[in-house]
């Protein structure tokens, strides 16, 4: 008689762990979603389960309150779909609506689509032809050699200029202008001299030249104006702008700690889909499907909320640690580590960590990322949080001699005289974190 109940038991315990870690998983997955990749899942989640009403909130164009189960509620779902904006358009979709409008024979556009889809991220055509040439083949393009250089021709002519150059080099001639009257001492430059422009050797370049250093810095300005990467902004769409996840404001003698959840759609359970589970004249078939989407809604109405707890509890317990950067602003971190602050909210590490991961915080002094706040101390003092000490080392550049620019060593012993201690390799190394070139890169020329 043992067996059978020890079996039960196993089969308890079985089910029960199947039920939880799918409501599990979607806890975790919504909690490390910044506030701007949630609106999206949001919305997804709507289009995939018919258990799930949404309603636009504040902070984005409010279509109607959007429910399903009716012929009235499917259309107005649509309606919302199609209101939604635009995305960019791709490189790809650029260059195909240019094609349209170009008279050539079909074998040598087709040849030019193929082209594009081996550029690289910057927009380059950096593989050699017979890679090209053995891909064409196998696609069965027709054409060899002679259609190559044709297609890659008219593939450089296309906008935005550059793309399709065989290297960075040849992506800069091609945004050149061969009526500009510049144009002959440009292309010298990008030529000829790239290497030593990024050595910082100016006089060498001029006297190559046979320039004055005053109009060598003139053309330097002008070249500024092409783009070693011409599909920027392409490979991975338009730049989103922040949103915070949450808003510190003051209040009274202290400040106001609160998730952001404007501009979020609100979805909650469908009171008419929800009446079809219990509905009689439902086969069980159907009522086994619908109470399984059901569960899911559940799910993530429950992990939404759960995850703006979590992360009110994380930020106010942040900023509680953090009042001096609230009252004074940066400079005013203190070292605070993730641990710290899940074991004061007896939280995992792990949940912390993924509170942090991608939020943002407006703060009295501008937005900063919610991970900005957790600092371990740098410089040899308990107080000085590493952020602080990296800016330090970037003020102590910036007022520096652009004739006489500070090495690392020099830097090392301003900081010295503050009372911030540093390895040369340290200073090197926030130096290269801040983009600051070295010092005999940082020398501006008379």
């Amino acid at each position: 008689m043992a067996r059978p109940n020890l079996g039960f038991r196993m089969e308890q315990r079985q089910q029960q762990q199947m039920l939880l870690l799918p409501r599990m998983l979607q806890s975790i997955e919504v909690l490390q979603l910044p506030h701007m990749e949630l609106s999206s899942y949001l919305r997804e989640a709507f289009e995939e389960n018919e258990m799930l009403s949404l309603e636009e909130t504040p902070g984005v164009p409010p279509p109607s309150p959007t429910r399903r189960g009716t012929l009235e509620d499917s259309q107005r779902h649509d309606e919302w779909l199609a209101n939604q904006p635009a995305r960019e358009a791709t490189l790809a979709e650029l260059i195909e609506a240019q094609l349209a409008l170009v008279e050539a024979e079909g074998e040598l556009l087709e040849w030019v689509r193929y082209l594009v889809g081996w550029l690289d991220e910057h927009g380059l055509l950096s593989v050699d032809d017979e890679t090209l040439l053995a891909g064409a083949r196998e696609l069965g393009l027709a054409g060899e050699r002679e259609i190559l250089g044709p297609a890659i021709g008219l593939l450089q002519r296309l906008e935005p200029r550059g793309i399709g150059g065989r290297d960075v080099v040849e992506a800069l001639l091609l945004q050149l202008n061969p009526d500009d009257e510049d144009y002959e001492l440009l292309g010298c430059l990008v030529e000829q001299h790239l290497e030593d422009l990024a050595r910082n050797k100016l006089p060498r370049v001029a006297r190559a030249m046979g320039v004055e250093l005053d109009e060598l810095m003139r053309l330097l300005e002008r070249l500024k104006e092409l783009d070693p990467s011409p599909a920027r902004g392409f490979a991975t769409g338009a730049s989103q702008p922040i949103t915070p996840d949450v808003l510190i404001q003051p209040e009274g003698d202290g400040f106001e700690v609160r998730v952001e959840h404007a501009g979020l759609p609100a979805l909650r359970i469908d009171a008419e889909m929800r009446k079809l589970t219990r509905d009689p004249e439902q086969t069980s078939g159907v009522k086994r499907y619908l109470r399984e989407k059901l569960d899911r809604a559940r799910w993530i109405v429950d992990a939404v909320e759960q995850r703006k707890t979590t992360l009110q509890r994380i930020a106010a317990r942040t900023f509680h640690h953090q009042r001096a950067f609230l009252v004074d602003g940066p400079g005013h971190l203190i070292p605070l580590q993730m641990s710290h602050v899940a074991e004061e909210l007896e939280l995992s590490v792990s949940t912390v960590s993924r509170g942090v991961a991608g939020k943002y915080v407006q703060t009295p002094w501008g937005i900063f990322p919610l991970r900005h706040f957790f600092q371990t101390a740098a410089g040899g003092a308990d107080t000085a949080a590493r952020d602080d000490v990296r800016e330090v080392v970037r003020g102590v550049i910036e007022a520096e001699d652009s004739a006489h620019p500070l090495s690392d060593d020099d830097v090392v012993e301003v900081l010295r005289e503050r009372g911030i201690r540093l390895a040369r390799r340290t200073v090197a190394k926030y130096r290269k974190e801040l983009g600051i070139a070295s010092s005999y890169r940082r020398r501006k020329f008379a």
